[in-house]
């Protein structure tokens, strides 16, 4: 619609303005970064530059957070605990680290402006179109970031985006490439395939209690009990401060009537209008669209109807099947020229032919819109929420003040939890992975693992837990790294060698029926024998969805059989177990070129791909130049 493509394009001072307000908001939530780090120790360097053990948390917390939201209700709590997430974490961080000194070097930049347009364009950033502060501040804190890291972490992807985009468009296709890429996509093959059961040989192993001791003292680091601790703490809620605010009738009455004179203020002041666009075509040259133009000005003049002008001759569908309206105009959306126009007209008053940037228009202003006012006791709570809102700022500030002295001087909780009547609460044992509740924020953890909560056994500073609280922790219990009974890993040491054992076993079975097969013994007879069923598929195709993604990988990556003979494989499948494949017969897709638009898709697809590759191997060039270090837990920083 031409409506649309002209919003996509606005670039008013309205929108200068918003980026402006953004910047200015975002440097205030930015000084959230300038408080000091709670923990001190380094757990890798890069380059020599260091990688902080809150980095290593707060990346693992977001982690677990998207991991939250992607699985949704089916997530796996287990999944949280699970040490690839740590190495996933520190990886992540690693690789961010290299990209940021890199583009350093190449005085790669993006400007605090590109950064705002950015989170101004996001739709999920956005109510009703409109950008929605709160709607930021809601999804950084989900994230477990603040304002300013979130700011950063834009910064650095926009940055890196630019590299990345440089180092892949060095990629081209040619001409043999795609019509060789058509005939592997198009290429077909006949498969069968033996399935060997992975559970039932897996519970089939014996598993005694030696090997299980065995398995226990060759492996014993990975059957460690991490370090751990628990602590007493205590909230300031601003919420549960607010509810404690007392608002008088009174203030209500003077604060509606405060908003009353904005929403009448705001409606008066408001563009309303409607237009007919007409555009130049090969029918219709400029010259007879703007003497069209003039005809219907001057029939509306006269006190011809509006909507049905507009509905008969305007180019633009969405306005003309409202009657021509355009509802409210904001100043700079439609142009210099219609801006002027419009506000030279009266209430009720048609333009003479206005040349815009997107063709001839004759516009009328309407009336000002009525103020839709809601009673008093429509907006009551709204209200009440405001004034509590506005009266809690200064008190949460002196008694956040108020909690960090006390806590200062205390010796434990008590104190300050009895002078300011909140409640001391305890977590359960959690370690620098984090645990559950108040745990899991990687500040809190940072802190009660901090030497002044842990060994001087002190309360801790107050930690931003959020926008809306604060936390003091203390010490509660602490537990070192001790190694694990025997008894209470028995069972999971014994499934660990029963998937070791029963995967070897399959894998040794499988191979024997290939090597049965590749000797030309009668593949029935060889399903028989061994209580099998071939299941097959002729015209399989490279990338249908009928059968075991695995299976077809490896099927396809079988060697083409020779004439009249087979092409044998195994491949592991998604549910652990084993598969044989024979290829019997390989037809090969057309290698003709495509039509220009399927061959500009498909090179398109193929420099991306193979640019990511590049870019990839940018990346590892990365790291084999650079020196990096990960410090083992307990080293020193």
């Amino acid at each position: 619609m031409l409506l649309q493509n002209m919003r996509d394009k606005a670039q008013g001072w309205v929108a200068k303005v918003i980026v402006a307000a953004i910047a200015f908001t975002f440097a205030i939530f930015g000084l959230e970064s300038l408080r000091p780090s709670t923990t001190k120790q380094d757990v890798a360097f890069v380059d020599g530059e260091a990688i902080t053990q809150q980095q290593l948390l707060e990346a693992m917390d977001q982690q677990r957070r998207m991991l939250v939201q992607q699985m949704g209700s089916n997530f796996d709590a287990a999944a949280l605990n699970d040490p690839m997430l740590k190495t996933a974490a520190m990886e992540s961080l690693v690789q961010r680290t290299l990209l940021r000194i890199r583009l350093k070097k190449n005085n790669m930049v993006v400007s605090d402006d590109m950064v705002d347009e950015l989170i101004l364009s996001v739709p999920e950033f956005q109510v009703d179109g409109q950008y929605d502060p709160e709607r930021v501040r809601q999804y950084v804190r989900s994230a477990g970031m603040n304002i300013a890291q979130f700011r950063n972490m834009l910064r650095e992807d926009m940055v890196a985006t630019q590299l990345r985009a440089g180092v892949a468009a060095t990629e081209f296709v040619t001409s043999h490439e795609l019509r060789h890429l058509n005939s592997l996509q198009g290429q077909t093959r006949d498969l069968s395939w033996l399935i060997l059961d992975g559970k039932k040989v897996r519970d089939a192993v014996t598993v005694s209690d030696e090997d299980v001791a065995a398995y226990y003292n060759e492996q014993s680091a990975s059957f460690m009990q991490p370090e751990q601790v628990s602590v007493d703490y205590i909230v300031l809620d601003k919420s549960k401060l607010a509810a404690t605010i007392e608002v008088t009738d009174s203030d209500v009455s003077t604060l509606y009537d405060a908003r009353v004179v904005e929403l009448k203020s705001k409606a008066k002041a408001e563009l309303r209008a409607s237009m007919i666009l007409l555009e130049p075509d090969d029918q219709r040259d400029q010259a007879a669209t703007m003497a069209l133009a003039k005809q219907l000005s001057d029939e509306l003049k006269a006190g011809a109807d509006f909507a049905a002008l507009a509905g008969k001759h305007s180019d633009d569908t969405d306005s003309s099947a409202k009657g021509g309206s355009l509802g409210i105009v904001e100043t700079g959306f439609f142009g210099d020229a219609f801006d002027s126009a419009l506000a030279a007209l009266q209430p009720g008053e048609i333009s003479a032919p206005v040349e815009a940037d997107f063709g001839v228009v004759v516009i009328r202003r309407d009336a000002a819109g009525e103020a839709r006012i809601p009673t008093r006791e429509q907006m009551s709570a709204s209200l009440k929420r405001e004034l509590r809102e506005q009266a809690v700022e200064p008190l949460f500030f002196e008694k956040s003040r108020q909690l960090a002295d006390i806590s200062f001087e205390a010796s434990d909780l008590t104190q300050p939890a009895e002078t300011l009547g909140l409640e001391i609460q305890q977590t359960d044992l959690f370690s620098r992975d984090g645990g559950k509740g108040i745990a899991a924020n990687p500040r809190v953890v940072a802190a009660a693992f901090s030497e002044e909560v842990l060994d001087m056994r002190t309360n801790s500073d107050l930690i931003d837990f959020d926008a809306n609280q604060f936390v003091v922790l203390h010490r509660r219990e602490h537990k070192k790294p001790e190694q694990k009974a025997l008894e209470s890993v028995k069972d999971e040491i014994a499934q660990i060698l029963r998937t070791e054992r029963g995967d070897k076993q399959l894998l040794s079975q499988a191979e024997a029926l290939v090597s049965e097969l590749v000797k030309g013994a009668e593949k029935q007879k060889v399903a028989d024998d061994n209580g099998l069923a071939w299941d097959q598929k002729e015209k399989a195709q490279r990338f249908g969805v009928e059968i075991s993604a695995l299976l077809r990988a490896k099927a396809f990556r079988l060697p083409h059989p020779a004439e009249g003979k087979s092409s044998f494989g195994t491949a592991v499948l998604e549910n652990g177990d084993v598969a044989v494949i024979q290829v019997t017969n390989v037809v090969p897709g057309s290698s003709a070129l495509l039509d220009e638009a399927q061959m500009r898709i498909l090179g398109a697809n193929l420099a991306l791909r193979n640019g990511s590759q590049i870019f990839d191997e940018y990346v590892r060039n990365l790291r084999e130049t650079a020196k990096i270090e990960v410090v083992r837990q307990g080293d020193e920083g």
